[in-house]
């Protein structure tokens, strides 16, 4: 790796693991495993594998379970009931406790990128799933439990 390979995003280390996260009228799967919301930590690391990172909220009583690699956190105050997964793709966004780096994975609605059907997603679904925009650009997704279901 020479020295400004830093700015080339090929050239970059660290972790490659790819994740896709299809969402359909039914239901959503993580890499094909089927995932329900409310979730659980166990049923997480069975997909994710271990947080890198389990922190406390100052002055609550949540916690923030982190995956540095794969740019995803959740918080709760109880690892049996998650309700929501929280995919930063861009870090340099005051999201509070956030991973190390940015989500690369890659979202399907009905079969399709995001960004063309977002919109189909009504509250009909098992879940809700909404993009997180700061300075007219998406930070992050919020993926989970739709209360109105």
């Amino acid at each position: 790796m020479g020295i400004f390979d830093f700015r080339d995003v090929s050239k970059r280390k660290g972790n490659k693991e790819e994740l896709t996260i299809a969402c359909t009228p039914n239901q959503i799967t993580i890499n094909g495993t089927s995932i329900n919301f409310p979730t659980n930590y166990s049923t997480l690391k069975t997909i994710l594998g271990d947080a890198s990172r389990i922190e406390p909220i100052k002055q609550t009583k949540n916690n923030v379970y982190l995956w540095d690699s794969l740019g995803i956190y959740c918080s709760t105050a109880d690892p049996e009931k998650m309700l929501m997964l929280l995919l930063v793709v861009d870090n340099r966004y005051g999201l509070g406790h956030q991973p190390l780096h940015n989500f690369t994975g890659e979202v399907l609605i009905d079969q399709e990128p995001m960004e063309k059907t977002i919109e189909n997603v009504g509250l009909d679904r098992p879940y809700m799933i909404r993009s997180i925009i700061k300075e007219d650009k998406q930070v992050a997704i919020a993926l989970g439990w739709n209360p109105s279901a």
